[in-house]
């Protein structure tokens, strides 16, 4: 890792972090008020990144222009892995059961996923647990009303936001077939995948590891957006 702290910051901070320290330090705000913003568990750390820096209120235009420098570039970043699930040692690019875990675990913010379905075997039950018990980290998990068993989701998952499909005005289920995670506002993780053993051990399953902050904002903000519409909290 470089030793430059600019350079340790830029890779440390998400886009939303850089983001909103660069609002508050351009409005005036002391650094340890504009360190509020980001939660307890990262705060010291960039707390020492911005001092090792030498950024901060005592140099609000500098600060401000490399913090929105950071969050330009992790906003404009994309990279697209193609990651599989096939029988046996066929998959050779990228693994599904290793990405789920992978993106989960390196959480730090936030999770949002949905699937159709969340079996009992699904390895990604203790990933999201763990994931969920971490103080402030947000977990939010969308399932299907009928195959998703949200209820069992959030007898497992109690610290969690679970939300499952809602009901039409005749009556008729709404179908939740989306299958995708979102880490930290940035990583995405869109499936052909449901959470379960078959689906991440023995189907041929596909899908597209993301890392781009606008479309990470957009699937969660619309998914967001339909709360109380088509989907209801449990």
């Amino acid at each position: 890792m470089s030793n430059d702290p600019l350079a340790q910051l830029g890779k440390y901070l998400t886009a939303t972090e850089a983001d909103g320290l660069a609002v508050l330090l351009g409005f005036g705000e002391h650094t340890a008020q504009a360190l509020a913003s980001i939660s307890p568990t990262r705060r010291d750390r960039a707390a020492e990144l911005l001092k090792a820096a030498e950024l901060g209120h005592t140099a609000p235009e500098l600060s401000v222009a490399v913090l929105r420098g950071i969050a330009g570039a992790k906003s404009a970043y994309r990279d697209l892995v193609p990651v599989w699930t096939m029988p046996g040692n066929e998959a050779t690019v990228g693994h599904l059961t290793n990405q789920f875990h992978d993106v989960v675990s390196a959480a730090r913010v936030s999770v949002t996923c949905a699937t159709y379905n969340f079996s009992p075997t699904s390895a990604m039950w203790d990933a999201l647990q763990t994931a969920s018990e971490e103080p402030d980290l947000a977990v939010c998990v969308y399932v299907d009303a009928g195959v998703g068993d949200p209820v069992g989701v959030k007898v497992r998952l109690p610290r969690a936001a679970v939300y499952r499909s809602a009901s039409l005005s005749d009556g008729k289920h709404i179908v939740s077939h989306a299958k995708f995670i979102v880490v930290d506002h940035e990583i995405v993780l869109l499936t052909s995948a449901n959470f379960s053993y078959s689906a991440e051990n023995r189907n041929i399953e596909f899908g597209l590891l993301i890392h781009d902050n606008g479309l990470a904002a957009s699937l969660e903000s619309t998914m967001a957006s339909k709360r109380g519409s088509l989907y209801e909290p449990i």
